[in-house]
């Protein structure tokens, strides 16, 4: 059992994505909102007097997808809910990180808690002691389109609650019904429908994209803060982060941003006065540092409305209206929202890394970076090489990046006995997401520790008062660079400081 370090509710009027991320990094324990039990029960109660009718109700009282049409016999359909497990259950490749795998509980137990899908209060409750005592179900990276949800990924997760999957527990993997005993729980009998209940919707997908949002804001936060480290080592007009210019673009992103980065450098002995680089036209790396991650900023809060909508939405088919007493047959299940939301969560982070390179790129070049030495040497150029070869690296990773940019949501591949001919390939959108945060990442440490090394030699003292402490922090990570040595344990240890998102915090007194 985790440490209770305080409790999100499940089942609660809203569900925020910092609430998914929280509990996806076990920084806090889950528990059931008390309402939500009566909903569950009313719902549950409810499906179990359709089953006792002759309404063919999909998935109830029939089997799924094209076998629709095919009913089934009411003492085999305890039968039919572990067979559609069981014959759903395929992931392939590498697992899923396990903060994945936890969004996804978190988030499915959110959509059944809302009362529309026929499941007992029980069955949720056994999600949420999932996440509370840490058994993981493996769901492994390849097999989802997205299209009925995320039926592959979701099936995995159900197969563990039946009991019958691998879960992680311990740092081991072993057999769910194993983990569950020495935990004192026991496994699902899936009743009615609970078996589709807990495959059928967008549940994975959302809760990947609710922990890669997480992550991206990070970075964005830490972007900024490399931004004006830079601005500084490279002595940039402030003419560019002036108010009025926002004024007269009142972008929200750009005005922020412009508002943020002025104030990290606030102080400063380093970029001078604007009247003193009045007519210095700064490359656009630095010049339009407003622009450009303001631009990253709007488009990654458009895609995280959209990731909390859904969060808070019913994903799940068919949906039982209770107190209508009415069942409806649709297509909520269907992930193109969010599919959409991480492509443009994607792009946003690549053009990010964009930004990182190209100044990282100017902070080496000596005919650019404003008087510093070439690839940031500081002393003995040619017998040492300095910032060159993890620049290659930023390099690599920039050129990964244009790769994955393209998109996956309108790489539809219909399935299914064409009944699925229209997907959205929302894991694939989730997955290439997931690479391009990676790599951006350590492209904005990659910049941190060249914007340190080059206040270092530029004089740190004379820095802004948020730079000299974002300064601080890259250097208790990492000494400054005098002999060549391997850099890839600093660029993870910087990491590390991104993540945690210690940068932004340590800079606020200044901003």
């Amino acid at each position: 059992m985790m440490p209770n370090r305080g409790a999100v509710s499940i089942g609660a009027a809203r569900l925020t994505i910092a609430e998914v991320d929280a509990v996806a990094r076990a920084v806090v324990a889950v528990q059931l909102e008390g309402e939500a039990r009566s909903r569950l029960l009313r719902s549950y109660e409810f499906v179990q007097r359709l089953a006792e009718t002759s309404t063919p109700v999909y998935g109830l009282t029939t089997g799924c997808g094209p076998l629709a049409t095919q009913p089934i016999a009411p003492e085999r359909r305890e039968e039919f809910q572990r067979n559609l497990v069981r014959s759903h259950a395929c992931t392939l490749g590498a697992p899923h990180p396990v903060s994945f795998v936890r969004a996804a509980l978190a988030v499915r137990a959110q959509v059944l808690a809302q009362g529309y899908s026929g499941v007992a209060p029980a069955t949720v409750e056994l999600l949420l002691a999932l996440l509370n005592d840490g058994i993981h179900p493996i769901v492994r990276e390849v097999g989802g389109v997205g299209a009925s949800g995320d039926l592959v990924e979701l099936a995995q997760v159900a197969l563990a609650v039946i009991g019958e999957g691998q879960v992680e527990f311990h740092g081991k993997s072993m057999r769910a019904d194993a983990a569950m005993a020495e935990a004192g729980l026991s496994p699902l009998t899936p009743r009615y429908r609970e078996g589709l209940a807990l495959m059928n919707g967008t549940s994975f997908h959302t809760g990947a994209a609710a922990v890669l949002m997480s992550r991206a804001r990070r970075i964005m936060a830490a972007a900024e803060v490399a931004a004006a480290m830079v601005f500084e080592a490279l002595r940039g007009n402030l003419e560019a982060l002036a108010p009025e210019f926002q004024l007269t673009r009142p972008h929200r992103g750009q005005r922020a941003v412009a508002e943020r980065v002025a104030a990290i450098v606030r102080h400063s002995a380093l970029t001078g006065s604007t009247e003193s680089a009045a007519g210095r036209q700064d490359g656009y790396s630095l010049r339009c540092i407003a622009q450009v991650l303001g631009a990253v900023v709007d488009a990654l809060e458009s895609a995280a409305a959209v990731i909390e909508t859904e969060l808070n939405s019913v994903s799940d088919n068919p949906l039982f209206l209770v107190d209508d007493g009415r069942v409806v047959h649709g297509g909520n299940f269907h992930g193109q929202p969010v599919a959409m939301a991480l492509d443009q969560m994607k792009l946003a982070m690549v053009e990010l890394g964009v930004m990182s390179e190209r100044r990282l790129a100017r902070l080496l070049d000596a005919t650019l970076n404003a008087g510093l030495p070439p690839f940031l040497i500081r002393d003995g150029a040619g017998l040492r090489s300095g910032f060159m070869g993890v620049q290659y690296c930023a390099s690599s990773m920039a050129a990964d990046n244009a790769v994955l940019a393209a998109p996956a949501s309108v790489r539809s591949v219909p399935t299914n006995a064409n009944n699925q001919d229209v997907v959205s390939m929302a894991m694939v959108a989730a997955r290439q997401c997931a690479r391009v945060i990676d790599n951006v990442e350590r492209m904005v440490a990659i910049e941190l520790l060249g914007a340190a090394q080059a206040l270092d030699l530029r004089g740190a003292e004379g820095a802004g008062t948020g730079t000299r402490a974002a300064h601080a922090l890259i250097r208790a990570q990492a000494p400054p660079l005098i002999e060549d040595r391997p850099l890839d344990a600093d660029v993870e240890a910087v990491c590390r400081v991104i993540d945690s998102g210690s940068l932004a915090g340590a800079i606020e007194p200044g901003w």
